[in-house]
């Protein structure tokens, strides 16, 4: 009876979780594609292609995210379940149709993580730690930022023909998900981290904005963005670190 009461707990999770993911990809994709139903008027048909497309991509965009997060999770004993943010959720649907799909905010889920106790047994200090969390949280945009830098690059420096306009409609709104995520909010990836270490928060920070601004630019290139991330570094420990203790 027992073991019946666990499995219908667990079974009752896991079609929680899986509605609120779903839930977050209709969300996401229904921000990203706003302003994509026609150029200079309502076209239906074009409209439905482009959430259709963004669906898959948001889909894409929250798996790859969430998975990374998980293998990392259970590489280190523990459990990671993502919730919707529901209060991130809400802005951004007001916001998108405030800003006629202008401007986006992609800050939706939240990770929250347990310790697997069989899976910790000989670990120093039985029980996560911090950084632990820290890590994890990291994982996710990571996992973003470097799909969407291959997936770019491959359009960019090989023959594979990969179309422009679909590339981008991939490769934009994960660096928008993977940036949005890194604000240092609960439950946002950003809020694990700067609780660890405020230096390995501005060091990621840095180079996440620093990749944008260098894109911005026409410059796609990890090892700029990673020398902008250390200068950040740099700057932040110099100003602000020391002062603070």
């Amino acid at each position: 009876m027992r073991l019946f009461s666990m499995m219908s707990i667990i079974t009752l999770g896991l079609a929680v979780e899986t509605r609120e993911f779903w839930l977050s990809v209709i969300i996401l994709a229904f921000t990203i594609s706003w302003n994509k139903w026609g150029t200079v008027e309502f076209d239906l048909w074009v409209g439905l292609a482009n959430l259709l497309i963004a669906v898959v991509m948001s889909w894409v965009i929250l798996s790859v995210h969430h998975f990374a997060q998980r293998l990392w999770g259970l590489r280190q004993g523990l459990k990671v379940e993502h919730k919707i943010w529901w209060y991130g959720a809400g802005i951004a649907f007001v916001t998108t149709i405030l800003s006629r799909g202008q401007f986006a905010i992609l800050g939706l889920t939240g990770t929250f993580i347990s310790a697997l106790n069989i899976h910790r047994l000989g670990r120093y200090r039985y029980g996560p730690q911090v950084k632990d969390f820290a890590m994890i949280a990291l994982m996710g945009p990571a996992a973003n930022i470097l799909l969407a830098g291959i997936v770019k690059s491959i359009e960019l420096y090989t023959p594979i023909p990969l179309p422009s306009e679909i590339v981008n409609q991939f490769f934009v709104p994960s660096l928008a998900f993977a940036a949005w995520n890194l604000l240092p909010l609960p439950p946002l990836d950003g809020s694990r981290i700067v609780f660890a270490s405020r230096v390995l928060y501005a060091l990621i920070a840095g180079c996440v904005l620093g990749y944008i601004f260098l894109l911005s630019q026409g410059v796609y290139s990890w090892l700029w963005a990673i020398a902008l991330g250390l200068a950040s570094v740099s700057v932040f420990y110099v100003w602000l670190e020391r002062s603070w203790g």
